[in-house]
Formats: C-alpha cells, sequence, structure tokens
C-alpha cells in the first residue's frame, strides 16, 4: 500500500540555489515550499478527482420539465419556462422551414435532371431526323435541278426560234422580255414560266 508522506527539506534546495545563480525563476507549485508530497518512493502525489455528482435516476422529459417548470410558485422559474418554450417555438418553426426549403430544393434539382435527360434525348433523335432529312433531300434535289435547268433552257430555245420565225427580234443569250414570252404563250396555247 503506498502511503503519501510529507518530507521537509533542509533549508535552501540544491536545484533552487542553481536557478538563482542563473536568474531563473523559481517554479510556481501548488505544494507548500519546503514540504515535497510523495507516494511511495519517489513519486509526486497526484490529486485525487472529485467525485462525480450522482446520476439521475430517471430523468423527466422537456415538456414534464416546462410544465412543472411554468406551474411553479418562483417568479424567475416560470419567466424561464416561458422563454424556454417561446424558443423551443421559434426553433421548431425554423427546423420545419429549413426541412420545406431543402426538399423543395432537392425537387426542383430532381426535376431539372429529369428534364436535362429529356432534352438529350429530344437533341439525340432530333439529329437523327435531321439525318435522314439530309440524306433523303439530297437524292430528290440532286435530280431536280439540272432537269429544271434543262427544261427551262429547252423552253427557252423554243421561244427564241419562235420569236425569230415570227419577226422578233432576240439576242441569242439572256432573258426573254415579257413580251415575247406572252406573245409564245398566246400562240401556242401553253405555260410559259415566267
Amino acid at each position: 500500500m503506498n502511503t503519501t508522506t510529507m518530507t521537509p527539506t533542509s533549508g535552501a534546495d540544491r536545484a533552487a540555489l542553481l536557478r538563482a545563480a542563473k536568474g531563473q525563476p523559481a517554479p510556481t507549485s501548488q505544494v507548500p515550499m519546503g514540504i515535497r508530497a510523495t507516494v511511495g518512493p519517489g513519486v509526486p502525489a497526484t490529486p485525487t478527482p472529485a467525485p462525480a455528482p450522482p446520476v439521475a435516476e430517471a430523468r423527466r422529459s422537456m415538456d414534464e420539465l416546462l410544465r412543472v417548470a411554468a406551474d411553479s410558485e418562483a417568479a424567475r422559474t416560470r419567466q424561464f419556462a416561458a422563454k424556454i418554450t417561446a424558443l423551443m417555438a421559434e426553433l421548431t418553426e425554423r427546423v420545419e422551414a429549413e426541412e420545406t426549403t431543402r426538399r423543395e430544393r432537392e425537387a426542383a434539382e430532381k426535376r431539372r435532371q429529369e428534364l436535362a435527360e429529356a432534352e438529350a434525348a429530344l437533341a439525340s433523335k432530333l439529329a437523327e431526323v435531321r439525318q435522314e432529312l439530309r440524306s433523303t433531300g439530297r437524292r430528290d434535289s440532286a435530280a431536280s435541278p439540272s432537269r429544271n435547268r434543262r427544261a427551262g433552257a429547252d423552253d427557252r430555245a423554243k421561244i427564241r426560234a419562235w420569236a425569230l420565225a415570227n419577226g422578233y427580234q432576240v439576242k441569242d443569250r439572256g432573258r426573254l422580255s415579257r413580251e415575247i414570252r406572252e406573245a409564245y404563250a398566246a400562240a401556242t396555247a401553253s405555260e410559259v414560266d415566267q
């Protein structure tokens, strides 16, 4: 069994004298000077911790505690209970508002993600349709312009020949006048492109 012993030192401590000679301050100590407390040989004593307060057998719920405090005889206790009740109501409102905002934000983010996916699907479908339209349009338009030009050139050659044969003055190239086209259409009972 270890026992605490107090041993007085004789006069000035040798370490204290050396510290004083070097101009160093003495260390602060909780034990009075000249007395050294030890537990066992050469081990300094450590203070024993204060005993923990007894744990309540059963804790009261907050609602029960506030109800008891509201019925208290002490005015300060009733005021304190009223203040805590008001703070709890405000805290509840704030927490509910934050939860509502968080749920709305999550719903909006989910909707944005759904719309982005739908947009990507539509963009992909649109690209396919455009590609199909381009490939279909090339086959149809590839033959038509040359046919149209050739047919137009043939029509103009016929009109020039008819105009020269009927006394009209026509240039070998260029656009035919409206008067010549209308005269040709009336004479041949055909439609001429403008």
